[in-house]
């Protein structure tokens, strides 16, 4: 027991002056003012000054698909939400069933909101509205142009 003391003491003592001994690193100023540093010393067209590091420092290198992964422009996929909440609904009650079964196949319901409808079909093409009724234009399936009517409150009629 004592001599796995004994060993453990030299070396962590070993480790801790391989810690504490000193690296000289060289800081080089160029001539338009950037600045580095390495441990092989400045070129001629550079000032030199030496520093001495207590504790070198290791940076972990990040290996070349790391790089480029960060790097590449990720695309992402643009995602749709419509809310469903207990909240009085100014279009009135419906079947919640009815009414996702209509939003999956597309089918413009009377009692629907202006939100749902762009759930299902994405921003309008075009809107106008006329003493607060609103009439919006948007791109259903196989590039057709679809057109819905909203009353004062956003709601299909």
């Amino acid at each position: 027991m004592r001599k796995k003391l004994l060993i453990c003491l030299i070396l962590s003592s070993c480790h801790s002056q391989l810690l504490n001994a000193a690296t000289q690193v060289y800081k080089c100023t160029a001539d338009n003012g950037a600045v580095t540093f390495n441990d092989s010393g400045c070129s001629v067209n550079s000032a030199q000054d030496t520093l001495e590091l207590q504790t070198p420092m290791t940076i972990p290198a990040l290996s070349q698909s790391a790089i480029k992964q960060a790097l590449s422009p990720k695309k992402k996929k643009p995602v749709r939400v419509t809310v469903v909440t207990d909240n009085n609904d100014p279009c009135g009650t419906f079947d919640r069933t009815q009414r996702r079964s209509d939003l999956v196949r597309k089918q413009v319901k009377s009692g629907m909101s202006q939100a749902e409808v762009e759930s299902m079909f994405g921003k309008p093409l075009s809107q106008r509205s006329h003493n607060g009724k609103i009439s919006a234009t948007y791109r259903s399936a196989k590039n057709k142009k679809r057109s819905v009517r909203f009353d004062e409150h956003g709601c299909v009629p």
